[in-house]
């Protein structure tokens, strides 16, 4: 299948992102279209990214001080879980990488040993855990941190406004062609392709390939390709989200640089500082609790009561296949995870960026075993990120209400699917990190680099509680080795060290607030 026109259903966030990339990406080799219905409302919840979005940045050549301003948008450093782990603690999950020159194996003692928080692994780990901390940012041009702005630095942004930008500044100057219009039937040839889109105003629209950017209902690629819709229900228990905007009272504080995440007694509240305005949800279950009832906890929580609530139906869950014949699905009409680590986007910005590379290496000339890979390939990655955001209920010590008690202790996860894949899935988040004292055993040394393949579940491990051992394994192994307590304490000292110097030099630093002033709203 030789692709040289796209049309894109469907506008909004995930319909112009598609558009731009395409048009950004190969210019005047695809003739691409988006056909837009004017009554369809924008969902609005994905508002927060992480890191992979930059790539997608990158793809249509967007620096910050283009869009930015024009957004809302401000930056980010970290998701902070608050009540997650129990009520009333809080822990960070900082962006970046870990520092190359200390272990997990030297954290893992001196939590041990001096009974360290939470955050302590981020502290040891990550100097980006300070800027969140302390609502600080910098562009690091001393390089007295371990942080790449550039690359460490995610956005908080309005997502219908990035939409729009995209469109004026990019699709428009590309000769992207933009109709409105609904679409109300198709015309397919023998083999189940679509061949036309019918529009009600009577108008036919043809393309090789088509993109359904339709939302939730998946107008195309499910209704249409009848790909299969594979619930993450039993994953994920989380179904009806509640929404509002709500004004600063004190912007100069209360501009974070982090996407706070709040679990209430059925779910969690989002909140999300833009430049303008804070964005903030209540995302919950309804096999735990009624919409009135969820509405009044989430009142509760904002300490208001007339407040304009935005009600959303979450579908979480993908097609069994992103891409059929020559229709291919993108953002909701995809999948969808739930917004819990800032998911939202996910499978908007990842998908297209697959889309551009399978196109690009191919040349336009798609086969069936091209399809077969980026199916294959979709569905991994969004189940990867379905099993990370459940391993945020699952790993959880609390139990003061039904939700959280079934989250903890009554979810069987091993019973929702026994393949060798999920089992592996779920082993290798808690017995990699909860067994360490077995690589312990294996190697004392202190130069030993514990596998990073968990990357940021780690951070999550250690904010919810779980330690690779405890003070009767270091017993255990400061027995066999008489100079490693003495080690220890030196590791500890260092380490106390390091926090009062970060701690200071951070306090210097502009807030958030003046590092946006200075930088993005000039």
């Amino acid at each position: 299948m030789k692709i040289n026109s796209i049309i894109v259903v469907g506008g909004g966030s995930s319909g112009w992102m598609t558009a731009s990339a395409l048009s950004k990406y190969f210019g005047d080799q695809l003739s691409i279209s988006v056909v837009e219905s004017a009554r369809v409302p924008t969902v609005g919840v994905g508002e927060s990214t992480i890191i992979p979005f930059n790539k997608f940045l990158e793809l249509v050549g967007l620096k910050d001080t283009d869009w930015m301003k024009h957004c809302n948008a401000t930056y980010k450093t970290s998701i902070r879980f608050t009540d997650f782990s129990e009520k009333g603690k809080v822990f960070e999950y900082p962006f970046g990488e870990y520092l190359n020159d200390k272990t997990i194996t030297e954290w893992a003692m001196i939590a041990a040993k001096y009974n360290l928080d939470a955050d302590s692994f981020c502290k040891f780990h990550n100097d980006i855990y300070f800027l969140a901390h302390h609502n600080r940012l910098t562009k690091n041009l001393d390089n007295e941190l371990r942080f790449n702005f550039n690359k460490d630095t995610a956005y908080h942004f309005d997502a219908s406004e990035f939409g729009k930008f995209l469109k004026k500044h990019i699709c428009d100057r590309a000769g992207v062609t933009h109709y409105i219009d609904d679409i109300v039937a198709t015309q397919k040839d023998d083999d189940g392709y679509i061949q036309e889109l019918i529009g009600d105003s009577g108008a036919r629209y043809k393309a090789d390939l088509y993109i359904d950017c339709t939302g939730f209902k998946s107008a195309l690629l499910e209704k249409e390709m009848h790909s299969e819709f594979l619930s993450y229900k039993p994953w994920l228990s989380n179904d009806r989200a509640i929404a509002t905007r709500i004004p600063y009272t004190n912007k100069k504080q209360q501009l974070d640089s982090v996407t706070n995440c709040t679990a209430l007694n059925n779910g969690w509240v989002w909140n999300i500082p833009l430049w303008s305005r804070i964005g903030t949800g209540y995302v919950y279950s309804s096999d735990f609790v009624d919409d009135e009832t969820a509405e009044k906890e989430f009142k509760d929580h904002l300490g208001l009561d007339e407040i304009e609530i935005n009600k959303i139906n979450i579908r979480h869950g993908i097609r069994k296949k992103g891409w059929v014949k020559n229709v291919v699905g993108v953002g909701l009409s995809y999948g969808f995870i739930e917004p819990l680590e800032s998911t939202g986007l996910v499978s908007t910005h990842a998908m297209i960026v697959k889309i551009v590379e399978l196109l690009d290496r191919t040349n336009r000339n798609v086969t069936n075993l091209d399809i077969d890979g980026y199916n294959y390939s979709a569905q991994s990655e969004l189940n990867g990120f379905r099993d990370f955001v459940g391993y945020h209920y699952k790993l959880s010590r609390r139990t003061d209400t039904p939700y959280w008690k079934y989250q903890t202790e009554e979810k069987d996860w091993w019973a929702i699917d026994d393949s060798m894949f999920q089992k592996s899935s779920i082993v290798s988040a808690n017995l990699k990190f909860d067994n360490f004292y077995a690589m312990m055993h294996e190697n004392h040394s202190l130069a030993h680099k514990w596998p990073t393949d968990l990357a940021g579940m780690n951070y999550i491990l250690a904010g919810m509680g779980h330690r690779p051992f405890g003070k009767y394994l270091l017993k255990w192994l400061t027995d066999s080795d008489s100079t490693l307590n003495t080690t220890i304490d030196g590791i500890y000292q260092a380490y106390s060290k390091d926090i009062l110097h970060l701690e200071e030099y951070v306090k210097t630093l502009p807030t958030t607030y003046e590092f946006m002033k200075k930088y993005i709203y000039t």
